[in-house]
């Protein structure tokens, strides 16, 4: 079954969790970064990584509304937001439980993981 890991960020200091600044615990970025390239390396080699991208800040985003005929274009998100999402990861798991174990080793502190399941084409299967 595959699901959406959608990796949000805070809203105030927008940055890609796995980005985040790493001083003054240089150790604690190392270890951050060498436990998301091992999720990534365990999860393509097993087949289960389907898609994953880190998204820019959000003020660099358009939103395209559709009035009648006429598609408008506007700078920004889609609405105001408590949190801004900041990247994500489709995976093809085996159970619910083996998305909650990938996202559980995304999440950093103030940067929840939200798990969707992908639906099919026809909005039905899942």
């Amino acid at each position: 079954m595959r699901y959406v890991l959608l990796i949000h960020s805070d809203l105030e200091s927008w940055v890609h969790p796995m980005f985040l600044p790493c001083s003054p615990d240089a150790d604690r970025c190392d270890a951050r970064t060498a436990a998301f390239d091992l999720l990534l390396r365990e999860i393509t080699e097993s087949g289960e990584l389907v898609a994953a991208a880190a998204l820019a800040d959000p003020v660099t985003s358009k939103t395209v509304r559709r009035h009648g005929e006429v598609a408008l274009a506007v700078d920004g998100p889609a609405a105001p937001a408590l949190s801004h999402l900041a990247g994500f990861l489709v995976v093809d798991v085996d159970s619910a439980q083996r998305a909650l174990e990938v996202a559980s080793r995304l999440s950093a502190a103030d940067s929840p993981v939200e798990i969707r399941p992908v639906m099919g084409l026809s909005g039905m299967e899942m």
